[in-house]
């Protein structure tokens, strides 16, 4: 069968390679499928242009990714392409479904959905629709509509040994057309690749969504399958940097120094940090050591709040107090820290969001982002905030951790908005950050900056813009 998958154009700062698709993408060639990704966000695509590629391809089954800012699109995707090729199917997937199946698919009207990892039902769907027997029950991991009434089949298992997956379709996603650099943080080397060497993440923090389709279970690639992608994503297409993308990268303390023992004996020889943010609390001089020695230059932590009882009401398991020791560790040994906190989080008070401000502020971070409390779909956060509301009646691409949708007792939506443009003036108008930061930034960089949403809305006192997201993309520069 031809498998076209397709990714809604939301509006994002940073564009990176949709490496869930791709690994669906891979898994099914590998199954003799024949399969190709549009990427709507890269293309800057309009509704006519997905239908234009629908028209080129001419596939049996459509695949939509849908995130929670993409859902608004993905529902008038669906709606499109059912006007005008109502014979092809479409599946649809990502937390957003996995996280409230029966409200996704209500909303948005697919054919199919799948819940969770997404592989292996994937491919059963395609072998059903290619028999035409329509036996759907027996796919786990499914929904879909039978006779106007939603079906929701039982959960997959997750897969146990992810070395048995196939590298993610990089031929359909190559690097070179991606240009990623999280915001503030130029990177050292193009092309990039995001790499996911792990799935999962024990913890259980109240403001994550992450749970909803790895079930608080962590599983690991192997050190030596780690090795292999990134020997052949710079043998094959040129890759100058790459970006681990795990949830926990160094949960592993062992393994993380086995991938970097690899790197630094294959002579690798490629920058690399971890852009999503790492535990503070699984950092050690023996692996940080190493991990500079094999390439990392920059570590993003999730601090998210500067008060201890805040952390304790979110279910984030952190001590504050070992924060200053592991930055001094991180200057010492070279490697950039670029902390990230959360404003605006349930229960927050004039009193603890300052205590935030002034903690990252007060120690010594070479960078810091503050999000706006977002309720995410799968998060149990997101069960408190939703209430009677209906999945068509939110406006999804307000959930973009820049505007504010929870207020609390003492700070209303618009105090919350303004406490993380002042947050931001503060940290990086003083010198010595404001320094740190340019003296990482080459002329391009600047330039690009300058013309950034990020600079217009945080270094201007008047702002007519909200930022979008926690990291930025520019073509051009």
């Amino acid at each position: 069968m031809k498998v076209l998958f397709l990714l809604p154009n939301y509006d994002s700062h940073i564009i990176h390679p949709p490496l869930g698709l791709g690994y669906l993408a891979s898994y099914l060639i590998k199954n003799k499928q024949i399969v190709s990704i549009f990427d709507g966000t890269l293309k800057n695509a309009s509704l006519d242009d997905y239908v234009k590629v629908i028209s080129e391809f001419q596939p049996d089954l459509i695949g939509i990714s849908v995130l929670t800012r993409g859902h608004n699109l993905a529902k008038e995707m669906v709606r499109t392409i059912k006007k005008k090729f109502s014979q092809i199917p479409i599946v649809i997937g990502g937390t957003q479904l996995t996280a409230a199946p029966k409200e996704v698919m209500e909303d948005i009207k697919p054919d199919f959905g799948i819940i969770g990892e997404g592989e292996e039902t994937i491919l059963e769907l395609v072998r059903v629709l290619e028999k035409k027997k329509k036996i759907f029950t027996k796919i786990n991991g499914l929904t879909f509509f039978s006779n106007n009434r939603i079906i929701i089949n039982n959960l997959r298992p997750l897969i146990e040994n992810l070395d048995n997956l196939p590298f993610p379709a990089w031929e359909l996603m190559p690097p070179k057309e991606y240009r990623i650099a999280p915001i503030l943080e130029p990177a050292k080397g193009f092309p990039i690749a995001p790499i996911l060497t792990s799935r999962g993440c024990p913890y259980n923090c109240s403001f994550c969504a992450s749970n909803a389709t790895w079930r608080r279970k962590l599983r690991f690639r192997s050190p030596e399958n780690v090795l292999e992608e990134i020997k052949m994503l710079k043998k094959e297409y040129g890759v100058e940097e790459i970006h681990f993308s795990d949830d926990n990268f160094t949960m592993d303390i062992e393994r993380a120094e086995k991938i970097c023992d690899l790197l630094i004996k294959e002579k690798i020889n490629l920058p690399w940090q971890c852009p999503n943010g790492v535990r503070i609390d699984r950092l050690t001089t023996s692996l940080l050591k190493k991990m500079k020695k094999a390439g990392c230059y920059s570590l993003s932590l999730g601090i998210e709040s500067g008060n201890q009882e805040m952390l304790k009401n979110v279910q984030k398991q952190l001590d504050l107090k070992i924060v200053p020791g592991v930055l001094k560790m991180l200057r010492n040994i070279g490697i950039e820290s670029y902390g990230f906190f959360i404003l605006g989080l349930p229960g927050e008070t004039k009193g603890s969001a300052k205590e935030t401000i002034d903690f990252a502020l007060n120690n010594d971070f070479d960078r810091v982002w503050f999000n706006i409390f977002t309720p995410y779909p799968g998060s149990s956060a997101f069960a408190d905030w939703i209430g009677n509301r209906h999945f068509s009646d939110i406006n999804w691409n307000e959930h973009d951790c820049s505007t504010a949708l929870v207020s609390s007792k003492e700070l209303s939506l618009s105090q919350i908005e303004k406490m993380q443009k002042m947050a931001l003036r503060k940290f990086y108008l003083r010198p010595k950050n404001f320094a740190r930061v340019i003296s990482h930034i080459g002329p391009k960089e600047i330039t690009s900056f300058l013309m950034s949403r990020f600079f217009k809305n945080i270094f201007k006192l008047t702002i007519s813009k909200k930022i979008k997201n926690n990291v930025w993309h520019n073509r051009n520069f």
